[in-house]
């Protein structure tokens, strides 16, 4: 193999691994700002519950807190690892 054409397929495959580690990583930066997200949803629903006066409203506030933030931040994790598969990352 020609020296000329080794060091071409050197500098492509450094490119490529470099923008594949680009989406990664940017990926996993905005799955985390979601998760933060959510858990910032969820902790305003919980706020709101002990303002509440009335137990039972505020019981549903509670528990639909758990399930936006547990949801949220389970179902995050789920599609960033899916995406990962796709993009052949772990």
């Amino acid at each position: 193999m020609k020296r000329e054409l080794y060091e071409q397929m050197q500098a492509k495959r450094e490119r490529e691994h470099l923008a594949a580690e680009r989406d990664r990583r940017r990926s996993l930066i905005l799955s985390g700002l979601a998760c933060l997200a959510w858990a910032t949803l969820g902790l305003v629903c919980y706020g709101y519950a002990f303002h509440t006066t009335d137990p039972g409203w505020a019981e549903i506030d509670k528990w639909g807190a758990y399930v936006i933030t547990y949801g949220g931040v389970s179902y995050t994790l789920l599609r960033a690892y899916r995406k990962g598969e796709e993009r052949g990352d772990w």
